[in-house]
């Protein structure tokens, strides 16, 4: 070998490691670890990496396969340039197989800076460990034998302390806290999630709810459940927030706000399903494969049914749940424009009240304030400036709460919309509003954006929740709206209401009904704060990974945890 090519292959056989094991010492802090977590959670994984790389003499081997723990490293760092903690977990594996390209391309413009970072630090190794391979560079033999001792010498160092730390009180358990063993361990436990959802149809096909409506008279009635993305209470004007972004609805007949309700996932995939069926956060993993939607309970007790999408569809229980539907629509796969804004729905929404149907339900599952926000609602709906996205930083945050902030108008107008046109239809009808979960926008110190990291903050949980009923519904029912008035200041789980909910306004009764969790029944009463973590495990919120500020936060707008 001449001087060169040795000089690159160390580089390579040193540098791999060396960019593979970041991830690790960025965790040590983030995730506070204490000194032997620590150490054993950096020299555990980097002596094995000093393994592999003297696992061969051919050195082009060892870095091709190396580039599968480089590539888990990128992946990681990203992550935690985005959410500031945490490991690659089991629900980020999962949003790559529910997340779709458009989404997936939004998300990654925005994360550029980081991505380039990790590209020159990478790139330049994969190169050479590929012309290496082309090449069949060697290493020496001896050259091996004592890296090969050097490896296997700080691997042992890193398994010692494990052991140490179990006796000292200090566990160290590999799948939870030594990278990459938990990212793999969490990307298993996410194959196994997909599978089970594959066979959904299959596992959910002998459910029935057994429901029948108890509105005896012939009136026509309709029922439409909005499902928001990505809305947090604190941005609507509704909710207390100083600027004017839901001024259509402050008003309006009819309409009762829920400013203490709490999401209790922060993930679409988790929490859509918890919206839309009766399976509760302490029950999810177990049961959320064997049971329909509300759109089923709606079908048994005699509505026609419509889904309306603006999403695309993910291989998601959403889409299952949509598939339930008589009418089953997903707008962005009619226009193919995957910047189609929310407002197109609305006609699909009209064409189903104008076929004169008596018993009509519709979902409405929007793309609301879903990233990349300045893309979310038509350039002349931009009533807060500059909201064109230029960099996704801290030094960026006004513009990204303009753009945001356009995105709750743009909603809350389509909101009203949808109100009018049930008051002008003719039925007697009701519209319940929530959305999945919330969003961070550097709102502290913290640094956080978007959502979905595994501890979850007040701001991605913190939903708004809204029950409207029309003149003519009122007229029949005034009980509905009293109760709804005197619920309104309690605190309320969106995760476990919204199903109850919406069965009630439309006084419909099924074994799976419990009033205690319909926000319209005088027996309402907040459960427990949960949250559904990684793990698919419901926790007390408490105990969910909520920092000081978020507790602060929830104590100043009087929501128990």
């Amino acid at each position: 070998m001449t001087r060169s090519t040795t000089i690159l292959s160390k580089l390579l056989f040193f540098g791999m490691p060396a960019i593979a094991i970041i991830p690790n010492l960025i965790l040590w802090y983030t995730e506070g670890l204490d000194l032997i977590q620590g150490l054993a959670s950096v020299l555990l994984p980097f002596g094995l990496y000093w393994l592999i790389m003297s696992s061969a003499i051919r050195i082009g081997r060892c870095a091709v396969w190396f580039t599968i723990v480089l590539l888990l490293a990128a992946f990681e760092i990203v992550l935690l340039y985005l959410y500031g903690n945490s490991v690659i977990s089991v629900d980020m594996w999962m949003n790559l197989f529910t997340t779709n390209s458009s989404e997936a391309g939004e998300l990654l413009n925005g994360l550029w800076p980081i991505i380039g970072v990790m590209c020159v630090l990478s790139l330049p190794l994969v190169a050479i460990g590929v012309i290496a391979l082309v090449k069949k560079w060697r290493v020496s033999g001896t050259f091996l034998c004592v890296n090969r001792r050097i490896g296997l010498m700080i691997a042992s160092t890193g398994a010692v302390l494990c052991g140490v730390g179990y006796f000292a009180g200090s566990p160290v358990v590999p799948h939870n806290q030594v990278f990459p063993i938990n990212a793999l361990y969490n990307s298993w436990i996410a194959t196994q999630r997909a599978v089970a959802t594959m066979n959904y149809d299959k596992s959910s096909g002998n459910f029935e709810y057994r429901a029948e409506s108890w509105h005896c008279d012939i009136a026509p009635e309709v029922y439409v459940l909005v499902v928001g993305e990505t809305s947090r209470a604190d941005n609507w004007q509704l909710f207390g927030y100083e600027r004017k972004t839901t001024p259509g609805i402050m008003d309006a007949n009819g309409l009762v706000g829920f400013r203490k309700a709490m999401s209790e996932s922060n993930v679409t995939h988790k929490s859509v399903p918890l919206l839309l069926s009766p399976v509760s956060s302490e029950s999810f993993g177990d049961s959320i494969y064997f049971v329909k939607s509300v759109i089923t309970a709606f079908k048994e007790a005699g509505f026609h049914t419509a889904f309306i999408s603006n999403h695309r569809r993910n291989h998601s229980f959403i889409d299952f749940f949509g598939s339930e539907a008589d009418t089953c629509i997903f707008v962005k796969e009619i226009t193919n424009d995957d910047s189609t804004p929310d407002m197109e729905m609305l006609s699909y929404v009209t064409e189903e009240m104008q076929r004169g149907r008596r018993r009509l339900m519709i979902v409405l599952h929007t793309y609301g304030s879903h990233f990349k926000y300045n893309e979310r609602y038509p350039r002349y709906y931009a009533r807060f400036k500059p909201d064109r996205i230029k960099e996704v930083g801290p030094e960026g945050r006004q513009r990204l709460l303009n753009s945001y902030d356009n995105t709750i108008a743009y909603t809350a107008d389509l909101l009203t919309m949808l109100m009018n046109e049930i008051e002008g239809s003719g039925y007697r009808g009701a519209l319940l509003y929530t959305a999945d979960h919330g969003e961070d926008l550097f709102d502290d110190g913290s640094n956080k954006f978007l959502h979905a990291s595994p501890r979850p903050s007040y701001y991605q949980l913190h939903v708004p929740f809204i029950v409207w009923l029309s003149s003519r519904y009122i007229e029949a029912y005034p009980h509905v709206l009293a109760r709804a008035l005197e619920n309104r200041d309690k605190n309320v789980s969106s995760s476990a209401s919204f199903f109850h909910t919406a069965l009630e306004l439309a006084d419909i009764r099924t074994p799976w009904f419990n009033p205690a969790l319909s926000v319209v029944n005088t027996r309402y009463t907040l459960p427990q704060r949960v949250f559904l973590n990684d793990r698919n495990h419901g926790v007390l919120l408490r105990d969910a990974g909520l920092n000081t500020g978020d507790y602060t936060r929830l104590d100043s707008a009087g929501i128990k945890y």
